[in-house]
């Protein structure tokens, strides 16, 4: 009897955790296959997870935390929440959403952790091709990847290929007031466990801490403040006489068909926001899991892709939320930060039902649990209160 294949396209983040996910729930009769190109480059910078991403590797890779061994191998530190400076006039530790621990990791490593390991506990399905992808062809009862000339047929393709070359079919996300990013890495620091989120006059600034160093990202929107001026901040906020000066002009945008036919988008080719509080490799998650509901229970894409578009939405409800209400610093940027994000949430319809929905529970002493990740009502209780939004209040009596 024919073993069907799943072809999954891609070895960054989005591919391993898409590999770690279907060689854990499909059985035996399926061949999961990782296509790679292995003189691509990835992006290959310190990456800040959530707990979902802990347990999908737990799962796929038989990662452990007490492990400090997966820890050395993956070049990781432990997270315990993201720490907000000079987003108000105090400093706090914002919450995982789904869980009280996660890593930070790096994602030069990641690929040689995942396949050692998918290989050892799953040989009976992870299989590995390598070679260029030339093109992916989508039919209705398989779909074709033509690997440096060779074609290979799949029942079902996960494309984890990065960014799209056109984004005509994409929809444009106007939930973020940046749009550019310099990276910088420091070799001497003093490891906390957490992800740095530290306002700054032009936007705020990431810090991602890895065993081996921290990898700082300034994110900013070029209207408003140039490159070199947001240079120039960047190495006094830091301490620093230069910068790596490695930077990245980007656009958040996503995918209004998660899955087409055959094939799911999943990664930077399904959407890409900017990296507030880890959002995206929860929607990775997400995306993956939909498809093998897909797959494997028939449930309809249309259904799926409407859901996954709704939990996108939410998320770019949280990242304009923690915008609208402004920083320590009084600067055009913040000027626009603000007015841009609160305007756009006013006209969100959901986000105000939401919040309306967590007050009633509130009221009746129940603000435990809520219909949506992005807003998970606990953590959600304590940032609002950080934020000083007050967006739960109960009503007041007549």
């Amino acid at each position: 009897m024919r073993k069907k294949r799943l072809g999954i396209i891609g070895v960054g983040s989005a591919g391993i955790l898409s590999l770690c996910h279907f060689c854990t729930w499909l059985g035996n009769d399926w061949d999961v296959v990782s296509i790679h190109n292995p003189d691509k480059p990835i992006l290959g910078i310190g990456e800040s997870t959530n707990g979902g991403f802990v347990g999908l590797l737990e799962k796929g890779t038989h990662f452990a935390l007490g492990h400090s061994e997966d820890l050395e191998e993956l070049d990781a530190t432990l997270k315990f929440g993201s720490r907000f400076k000079n987003w108000r006039e105090h400093t706090w530790l914002n919450p995982l959403l789904d869980g009280n621990t996660a890593i930070h990791f790096n994602s030069f490593h990641f690929k040689d952790f995942a396949y050692k390991r998918l290989a050892k506990i799953w040989p009976e399905k992870f299989r590995v091709i390598e070679g260029d992808v030339k093109s992916v062809d989508n039919y209705p009862h398989k779909v074709t990847v033509n690997i440096d000339g060779n074609k290979e047929d799949f029942d079902y393709v996960i494309d984890c290929m990065g960014y799209p070359k056109d984004l005509s079919q994409y929809v444009m996300s106007d939930c973020t007031p940046v749009n550019r990013c310099i990276i910088h890495n420091m070799k001497d620091y003093e490891l906390q466990y957490e992800t740095d989120h530290i306002a700054t006059r032009n936007g705020w600034m990431f810090g991602v801490p890895l065993k081996s160093r921290k990898t700082y990202g300034y994110l900013f929107n070029d209207n408003y403040t140039s490159v070199e001026d947001a240079t120039a901040d960047m190495k006094e906020v830091l301490g620093v006489d230069k910068v790596d000066g490695k930077e990245y002009l980007f656009k958040c945008y996503y995918t209004p068909k998660m899955i087409e036919g055959r094939i799911c988008k999943c990664g930077n080719k399904a959407l890409f926001f900017e990296p507030l509080v880890a959002n995206s490799i929860f929607l990775y998650i997400l995306g993956v899991r939909m498809f093998f509901d897909h797959i494997v229970e028939n449930a309809p894409a249309a259904d799926l892709n409407r859901r996954y578009v709704e939990a996108i939405q939410e998320m770019e409800d949280v990242i304009s939320y923690y915008y609208k209400g402004g920083s320590t610093f009084e600067s055009p940027f913040w000027d626009y930060a603000t007015k841009m994000t609160a305007e756009r949430l006013e006209k969100r319809q959901a986000f105000k039902t939401l919040c309306a929905h967590y007050a009633h529970l509130k009221s009746q002493g129940t603000l435990h649990y809520g219909p949506t990740y992005a807003f998970a009502p606990l953590t959600w209780e304590i940032v609002d209160a950080q934020m000083g939004y007050d967006s739960f209040a109960v009503p007041a009596m007549a």
